[in-house]
């Protein structure tokens, strides 16, 4: 039945039915494209093919739909009535770096430059060059913060957001979260000193491989010191502070 469906979405999206082969399209058409690309609703994401040679794509980027990334517009639609029969083109190199978050809905617009390690809020509209190591959003996007500032604002957040998970989850069912709820929060009572012999529920690990830098996540998740020596602690932390 699986290989029935997605036949049948590529019969009909083509090459936007998956991230795979959106991927694949863009490289066969002559886009510079890296490595371990995430589309996250390709049937909804617009990547301009009119211009190939004009965009640039790193490596490790996340777009996520619907995201439009250009390399033109129509704007000539206007101007050669207005002007009685001027053409004027409008076609920008785009470059968007490695290692970059592309928000919901953003668009980024012909001839913007994104850094690397930058994100993307949602909605955004991008243009001109946009600073490496930075978070931007709105419109038009501005910088918000450095990359630096956001880790450390993410950093201090994670306990409290870990808490109110705990306390919602019990007023919407009537009973404690199991582990597995907190799979974006378990460093806090998860680490090298209380995990034995590698030893890590596949549902917390199977988090290690996103992104594709599997053995840089392993590696840190065993060297780091969680804030809890077990997860008993941490609910019991939660309950006296939800």
């Amino acid at each position: 039945m699986n290989i029935i469906k997605k036949t049948i979405r590529r019969l009909v999206l083509g090459y936007r039915a998956d991230q795979d082969s959106y991927v694949r399209y863009l490289k066969k058409i002559g886009v510079k494209i890296g490595e371990n690309i995430e589309i996250f609703t390709p049937a909804n994401t617009f990547i301009d093919n009119t211009n190939p040679h004009l965009l640039t794509i790193g490596s490790n980027v996340s777009i996520t739909g619907p995201s439009s990334i250009l390399t033109h517009d129509y704007s000539v639609c206007v101007t050669k009535k207005y002007t009685l029969g001027e053409i004027l083109g409008c076609q920008k190199k785009t470059v968007i770096g490695d290692n970059v978050f592309i928000g919901w809905g953003a668009c980024i617009l012909p001839g913007a430059v994104i850094g690397n390690n930058t994100i993307i809020g949602a909605y955004s509209v991008v243009c001109g060059v946009l600073e490496s190591d930075s978070v931007y959003a709105g419109n038009p996007a501005k910088k918000i913060c450095s990359l630096n500032e956001y880790y450390a604002k993410r950093k201090s957040k994670q306990l409290s957001e870990a808490v109110t998970i705990y306390s919602e989850y019990m007023k919407r069912y009537n009973r404690e979260p199991h582990m597995e709820i907190f799979h974006e929060y378990f460093y806090l009572f998860m680490g090298k000193k209380n995990v034995l012999n590698n030893s890590i529920p596949s549902f917390f690990e199977n988090k290690f491989y996103d992104h594709g830098n599997y053995d840089e996540t392993k590696s840190f998740f065993y060297a780091h010191d969680p804030y809890f020596d077990s997860f008993e602690q941490f609910l019991e932390y939660a309950r006296k502070n939800a």
